[in-house]
């Protein structure tokens, strides 16, 4: 598993040590939720190190599985996304990451063992439709925006947070200065955490594609905007999918997300937060992907 290391020890920095002035300043209630985070956090990454190495050792053949023509779905926040995402998701001969697959099952024998546990579930009642509909209504009341339940297709961001190099650390960590670079993906990050960041994506996707009996895979991930050079450059038969939405309605709802965020991990002292890093994002978001994508074939690339 390939780790940016040095972005999460300057994560524990600034959350412990440089949060003052900012929408996650060190409350008992950030305190708390940032010791969770980074006690969590590992334990999580050792049972997903375990699963990969059972994958190597039971379903070897995974690592040979192709990745053909993958879709991408890109464009800001609150574009439009998740809806075209689900819609596409509908069609049997395509996949994508459902919530309970990111969270608790990337690897291929994490899924078998799901699966299994389902197969007891409902010979003895289905007594665990009870703790997901619990699951689902909790995240329903602070996901008012994204529906949010373990059975739905989901953005693939998340799959960066296991080797903490994203964009979407912003939401839990609101210090612009730790993900300025991720703006800029294609032109600021440095090479060797690019092809980290692939090869671990790869990997991903290819157990994903695995356990789904080779469908194609569908992507949405308003973080892979500003890196559809890298993408494409991995993925070289990759299409993409650009949405573009009214900024005078993407810029407020975006903003509303992010001081969502700040407001349910923090006691931020403002009703809105993080205006400067949402326009930022939200300007090179808009032009980059159409400036890069544009010269590809008419087959590999539509802006909606």
């Amino acid at each position: 598993m390939r780790f940016n290391f040095r972005l999460y020890l300057k994560t524990i920095k600034f959350a412990f040590f440089k949060s003052e002035g900012t929408p996650a300043k060190l409350s008992p209630k950030r305190f708390f939720i940032n010791l969770f985070i980074f006690l969590f956090w590992p334990a999580w990454m050792l049972s997903m190190r375990i699963a990969y190495l059972f994958d190597n050792l039971f379903y070897p053949d995974h690592q040979d599985q192709d990745i053909k023509e993958p879709v991408f779905i890109v464009g800001n926040f609150r574009s439009g996304t998740t809806f075209l995402h689900r819609l596409l998701t509908k069609d049997l001969h395509s996949t994508s990451f459902t919530s309970w697959e990111l969270y608790l099952a990337p690897s291929v024998i994490g899924r078998k063992f799901y699966h299994w546990l389902m197969k007891i579930n409902r010979a003895v009642g289905n007594p665990a439709r009870w703790v997901i509909g619990l699951f689902n209504r909790i995240v329903e009341k602070e996901t008012y925006m994204h529906k949010i339940g373990l059975n739905e297709a989901e953005e693939d961001g998340q799959v960066f947070f296991q080797i903490w190099s994203s964009f979407h650390l912003l939401a839990f960590f609101p210090f612009p200065k730790l993900i300025k670079e991720y703006i800029y993906y294609d032109d600021q990050i440095p090479e060797e955490v690019k092809e980290r960041d692939m090869q671990y994506y790869s990997e991903i996707i290819k157990k994903h594609i695995y356990a789904h009996d080779g469908k194609r895979y569908i992507s949405k991930n308003p973080s892979h905007s500003p890196k559809v050079k890298t993408l494409h450059r991995q993925f070289p038969d990759a299409k993409f999918i650009n949405i573009v939405r009214n900024p005078l309605q993407v810029i407020p709802s975006s903003i509303s997300l992010f001081s969502k965020h700040c407001h349910t991990y923090g006691n931020p002292e403002n009703e809105y937060n993080l205006q400067e890093t949402v326009i930022e994002h939200s300007k090179h978001w808009y032009l980059y992907p159409h400036q890069y994508l544009k010269t590809l074939p008419s087959n590999q690339y539509v802006r909606v």
